[in-house]
């Protein structure tokens, strides 16, 4: 991969829609974990707690996901999108239906509007997914590399989590599973989180890492092993959330994820070691601060499932794994990447055309490194902040980590403004 330009290149305003959805959602998510953070506590199974893990996955980390994916697919795979239309009906379907979901389950308000918010939600995911998947079948010899079975198990990861969402929000407004929703719940969650996120995460943050450090020659077998043990261990355990309890399946599946995720730490060292470009900038920073949080959060899941917990100790980890994996791996790594794709395709799609025409900046110069510095120190500190609070119990310490990462984010859509703003 040369870049992020290629001739399939989508329409500039249909990814700007969608990493913009992403960016404003990030904050109202922040704005939201400011407000619930004082009383941040207790089991997970709550409207305040269930609204934010949603209002972070659905109105910041995916809408973002998804926009990467439509300006990455025709780069990785060397192939068009099937069609620009059928990504904006799913954009609509998923943002009028992501909205309702949100409010409803924040609430805990089991109405009939509930599955009918999930439902549109669900037919926005699939339409997604569906399409990004066909596009990229376009290309089989592509399709079969490492980074295309990444993408395409994540989308079936995603599709798998979107479909067992739909079934728990009918179950919510009418009990109908013979299974305990809460462990469908931890499923959804897994298949979702890692399945879908981690993933993805993964696969493109290979080709990204390499793209931007300049970094040539890792080998590619801890990646091959990350895609297999993931895979193999996320089966195991949602058959074993959803047909089970099986405990000794439960622990191959816990074993094969952890390894998975050590063969993705290693491949990242390697691609690190091999760097031509040795200044780590913040955006470097922020992605390799999302691997430890990852490898946090497997310790966390360690010692829930090993160690002889009170009630109150297993929630605080709980809420503490939610936070690793979700603003801590998935944002840090959804930011950090941000600020190398946007200020390129505005540079691209602004830029370009007056190369040797008349003086103009690099990409990196569209954003000033000081700027993207403070977001990455406040961003890492909040998270910090917000995480000793929730381990030791202290108000206090989580609503000055809330209201750090509230600043962070803030901060970070007025760096993405201050780019969007550049022009010749």
């Amino acid at each position: 991969m040369k870049g992020l330009a290629t001739r399939y290149a989508p329409s500039f305003a249909l990814v700007r829609a969608h990493l913009g959805f992403g960016i404003v959602g990030s904050v109202l998510f922040a704005a939201a974990l400011g407000g619930a953070a004082w009383n941040l506590e207790g089991h997970y199974f709550q409207g305040k707690i269930l609204g934010l893990v949603h209002l972070c996955a659905l109105g910041w980390i995916l809408p973002i996901a998804f926009g990467a994916m439509l300006q990455l697919v025709p780069v990785l795979f060397e192939v068009p999108l099937r069609s620009e239309r059928t990504a904006w009906a799913a954009l609509g379907l998923y943002a009028i239906g992501g909205i309702g979901f949100v409010g409803h389950i924040a609430l805990l308000a089991t109405v009939a509007s509930l599955p009918l918010s999930a439902f549109l939600l669900f037919l926005g995911v699939l339409l997604h997914a569906t399409h990004l998947a066909l596009s990229a079948l376009a290309n089989p010899v592509r399709a079969r590399s490492l980074t295309g079975l990444f993408v395409l198990s994540a989308l079936a990861w995603l599709v798998f989590a979107a479909s067992l969402g739909f079934m728990l929000a009918i179950h919510l407004w009418h009990p109908y599973l013979s299974v305990n929703h809460l462990m469908a719940l931890r499923a959804h969650a897994h298949a979702a989180g890692l399945g879908f996120f981690g993933l993805l995460i993964m696969g493109v943050g290979f080709e990204l890492l390499e793209m931007f450090l300049l970094s040539h020659g890792a080998p590619a077998w801890p990646g091959w092993g990350a895609l297999a043990l993931v895979n193999v261990g996320l089966v195991a355990l949602c058959w074993n959330f959803l047909a089970g309890p099986f405990p000794d399946l439960a622990l191959v599946g816990a074993a094969a994820i952890a390894l998975g995720v050590v063969c993705f730490a290693i491949r990242v060292q390697m691609i690190l070691a091999r760097r031509m470009r040795r200044h780590l900038d913040a955006s470097a920073w922020l992605s390799s601060g999302s691997v430890l949080c990852l490898l946090g959060a497997l310790v966390v899941a360690g010692t829930l499932s090993f160690a002889g917990l009170g009630d109150d100790m297993q929630n605080r980890l709980v809420l503490a794994y939610g936070l690793l994996a979700l603003p801590g791996f998935m944002g840090t790594m959804v930011v950090g990447q941000l600020y190398k794709i946007v200020p390129f395709l505005i540079w691209l799609h602004r830029f370009s055309a007056y190369v040797g025409l008349k003086k103009v900046p690099t990409a990196s110069e569209l954003l000033d490194e000081r700027s993207r510095e403070i977001q990455a120190a406040l961003m890492i500190g909040g998270l910090l902040l917000l995480l000793a609070g929730v381990l030791a119990g202290q108000s206090l310490l989580r609503l000055a980590g809330a209201a750090t990462f509230f600043a962070a984010m803030v901060y970070s859509a007025r760096n993405f403004l201050v780019v969007h703003g550049r022009r010749p």
